[in-house]
């Protein structure tokens, strides 16, 4: 049994995009032992999804336990997508509560909007996540049919 958050399918792509993220940020500033480094955790994530998709096929199932949360959609790329979008809008987000916390002088108001997008896009890759487990577990049973 997988746990949302932890090992599952969506977890995977999560951290995926978020190691890619930050490799985007370490080659723009040119951390080259930052990029080698980085380089190295997405080869290991990319191995953990390969391993779980050859796992789950040959086993014709995927179980896994998720967050509740109510929404609905139909598209696991389009899920994957937004994901993405969620996860860079979190990390601007952090950076910009990080920039105000530690300003001379902290704009209120640009702190409280930094923190509610965060929020919103928290919750957004949580839905985001369960919905990829859900269309991936149903993908995989319609192919051991």
């Amino acid at each position: 049994m997988r746990i949302t958050n932890v090992d599952t399918l969506s977890a995977l792509f999560d951290r995926l995009i978020s190691e890619n993220i930050k490799l985007f940020f370490f080659e723009k500033e040119n951390k080259m032992s930052y990029i080698e480094h980085q380089k190295g955790v997405i080869l290991e994530l990319r191995k953990k999804v390969s391993d779980l998709l050859i796992e789950c096929f040959e086993n014709g199932k995927y179980e896994f336990i998720s967050e509740k949360r109510t929404w609905s959609s139909d598209d696991v790329v389009e899920e994957l997508e937004e994901l993405v979008v969620n996860d860079i809008v979190v990390g601007e987000s952090d950076r910009g509560v990080l920039k105000e916390v530690t300003s001379k002088k902290t704009d209120l108001d640009n702190l409280k909007s930094h923190a509610k997008r965060m929020r919103k896009a928290n919750e957004g890759r949580a839905l985001n996540k369960n919905n990829i487990d859900d269309k991936f577990k149903d993908i995989v049973s319609s192919n051991s049919d």
